[in-house]
């Protein structure tokens, strides 16, 4: 299944990739300002959109609904598939809202925050899961202000390369985490994507390593408390036109530890996988609906669905 599913995944994005390459040629010509450095480096309008606008104070606003599975998609349970502790077993909105100063053309500082509503449309939920059910009884409905952040980024093409770096800490105060006694954390990643000069088809990886800090030590809670997460995650993407994309990323050799255990015993988290759609109004909105699924466990009531906007305001 896991082979099945990596190859049908791949066929699909590289079955154009030999395709001619006039919309790339079209993206590239539509670009608000041929004159900024950093788009004529970066033309992949996901990295764009997610990074902020040309401007020298900006403000980006990514919302995103993360949903219960395909079956019942605006269910409050949301399989946890990557059986991950720094992340919500229920569904919920929320949003982030950062103000970005762009340092030079190539380098930005980032401070942001958020906000989130667990479970909005629900009264109750229906779930073996004792977390999942805490989490819903403690925050169901509730509006919290989450996790403010700061954060550096740099955008570059190194050997032919988009690469997005960012490095920063956050300060946890969404009541799901704070609950299990997430404090702070320190975070690194680095987003690449090659298109093959200029090709149609593209691929890279995102990097990811988190350290996590705690103001709780219970017992109860120490196994859903992953210290280190850090992972090498296979990515795609094939332009259609100039405002639809297909993606999908493989959320492989992603690794964590939790506090029940020693630092020095990680276990592999289950290897997941997300395809969407990305739908790119103009070069500072871009749009992506998406389905997330397990390879051990491949059912519609382990598919999850997903939506998230990136906007650029000014």
């Amino acid at each position: 299944m896991k082979l099945l599913a990596t190859t049908l995944s791949l066929t699909m994005l590289s079955a154009f990739a030999a395709a001619p390459n006039e919309t790339k040629g079209k993206i590239e010509t539509v670009a608000p300002d041929r004159t900024d450095k950093v788009d004529k480096l970066i033309t992949n309008r996901r990295f764009r959109a997610s990074n902020g606008s040309l401007s020298k104070f900006s403000v980006n606003a990514s919302l995103s609904y993360n949903g219960g599975s395909i079956e019942k998609p605006f269910a409050a349970d949301r399989p946890n598939i990557a059986n991950a502790g720094d992340t919500t077993s229920i569904s919920g909105l929320s949003g982030t809202i950062n103000t970005t100063y762009r340092i030079t053309k190539l380098n930005r500082i980032n401070f942001g925050a958020g906000i989130q509503m667990l479970a909005p449309f629900n009264g109750s939920i229906d779930t073996d899961d004792p977390r999942a059910k805490r989490e819903f009884d403690r925050n169901q409905g509730e509006l919290d202000i989450a996790n403010p952040s700061l954060s550096y980024t740099h955008m570059n093409k190194f050997l032919g390369v988009q690469t997005i770096l960012t490095g920063g800490m956050t300060k946890y105060t969404a009541d799901n985490l704070t609950d299990v006694g997430y404090d702070n954390s320190i975070d690194v990643s680095v987003n690449t994507m090659y298109d093959f000069g200029g090709s149609n088809f593209s691929a890279g990886a995102l990097l990811v390593g988190n350290r996590y800090f705690f103001d709780k030590d219970d017992t109860e809670f120490l196994a859903s408390q992953n210290e280190t997460v850090f992972g090498f995650l296979p990515q795609a993407e094939y332009i259609i036109n100039d405002t639809y994309n297909l993606r999908t990323i493989i959320r492989s050799n992603w690794y964590q530890n939790n506090r029940a255990q020693r630092s020095s015993k990680y276990q592999t988290r289950p290897v997941t996988q997300s395809i969407g759609l990305g739908i790119s109004v103009n070069r500072d909105v871009f749009l992506y609906p998406n389905l997330q699924f397990p390879y051990d466990n491949l059912k519609l009531a382990n598919t999850n669905v997903g939506f998230s906007a990136n906007i650029n305001m000014f």
